[in-house]
């Protein structure tokens, strides 16, 4: 579902041709918007999941908002609505050119064109934990999937020792004062 933030007032346009776009100052942002001193240097994200685009403020100072909502965390995004990053407002629209070039190759209005045979929806089948530990509870929200979280469980070598070893760096004259 190609789609396009296009700018309100003045600015270029952010086409969301990837699953997650990253906005912000910064050169490795995938959208950078450098005429505005109230964007951060990766200010938020903008994602699709499931066939809908969220939003997810990465701790920016001036925020990010929906509809003249501000967003806490992440929240959804649809067609027609006005997405202010900083100072910045953009409107969210489908993506013109993408859908021009797929009509482009179709049949001229008029014409017959045989019709495939409809096909019945898949349904995925739901596998146990056991069979496949990678299988996902039904109901599980999707759209906390990004960015992806960091494993907690390798050894990261800055945990804090026990009680009952003495800490590095510590009072080396064992006599006091």
């Amino acid at each position: 579902m190609p789609a396009v933030l296009v700018p309100v007032n003045q600015g270029k346009s952010i086409v969301l041709d990837k699953p997650i776009v990253l906005v912000g100052r910064h050169p490795d942002c995938d959208a950078v918007i450098l005429n505005s001193r109230k964007i951060s240097r990766k200010h938020c994200a903008v994602a699709l999941v499931n066939n809908h685009f969220v939003v997810r403020d990465l701790g920016s100072m001036n925020g990010v908002w929906v509809n003249g909502i501000r967003v806490e965390t992440q929240s959804s995004v649809d067609f027609g609505d006005e997405l202010m990053i900083g100072d910045v407002a953009f409107v969210l629209e489908a993506d013109k050119k993408s859908s021009e070039k797929k009509s482009k190759g179709a049949a001229p209005l008029g014409s017959e064109t045989p019709l495939a045979p409809a096909k019945s929806p898949r349904v995925p089948e739901v596998a146990s934990a056991r069979s496949n530990p990678l299988a996902r509870p039904k109901n599980q929200d999707l759209s906390m999937e990004f960015p992806v979280p960091i494993d907690d469980d390798e050894d990261d070598r800055y945990s804090v020792p026990p009680p009952s070893q003495k800490p590095l760096g510590g009072d080396t004259d064992p006599g006091g004062d």
